[in-house]
């Protein structure tokens, strides 16, 4: 979870460790979340927790997942990504980038004030284009700014969260980074049934 909230506050492990006095080691533990977070002295907490800038108790609650704030779904966008991988599964690749960009998507969802779906098929578009060997777009490079303050999961991956049965250490390596870099979880493109 530790992850998380470097993520929320735009700070990478590094910066944490100078910041906090903390050994590379043992934050690299809490980070991967190999060390139970109940078995870290009231020092490290307090380090952590100054470094950070929260409460020590909110620290506390959001490592041990009893505070998932920094976690967000919709179930409306659940259903756009579900709707836009078969849109993609039908169709081939390169296609569907081209018919994406042509049709101002993106950029429609963006200027309708629908973040969720802009971002997200700018992030299937980029992903799309590297993995085609297609130069990125540079039209999009003001909205490839754009990061979302929590981090958007599906409903199946928020109830795992909730009931303990999914780190986020493990999100995050399946995820896809095009989709992360703006706070959207995707690891499923290419699993789509």
């Amino acid at each position: 979870m530790l992850r998380a909230i470097l993520n929320s506050k735009n700070m990478s492990l590094y910066e944490l460790e100078k910041a906090s006095s903390i050994s590379h080691a043992t934050l690299n533990d809490i980070y991967n979340e190999r060390s139970n977070i109940n078995n870290c002295t009231i020092s490290i907490m307090s380090k952590l927790a100054d470094a950070l800038k929260i409460n020590i108790d909110e620290l506390y609650k959001t490592l041990n997942y009893d505070n998932l704030s920094l976690f967000a779904y919709n179930s409306d966008f659940d259903l756009f990504k579900s709707d836009t991988l078969q849109r993609l599964k039908i169709s081939d690749e390169v296609a569907f980038v081209a018919n994406v960009i042509n049709s101002k998507e993106i950029d429609n969802y963006f200027y309708n004030k629908q973040y969720l779906e802009s971002l997200y098929l700018l992030s299937l578009v980029d992903y799309l284009c590297a993995k085609n060997k297609i130069p990125q777009l540079e039209q999009y490079n003001y909205f490839r700014e754009y990061k979302f303050d929590k981090i958007y999961v599906s409903k199946s991956i928020y109830l795992l969260l909730t009931l303990k049965q999914i780190k986020v250490t493990d999100i995050f390596k399946s995820a896809i980074k095009d989709f992360l870099k703006h706070n959207i979880v995707e690891a499923e493109i290419d699993k789509v049934a």
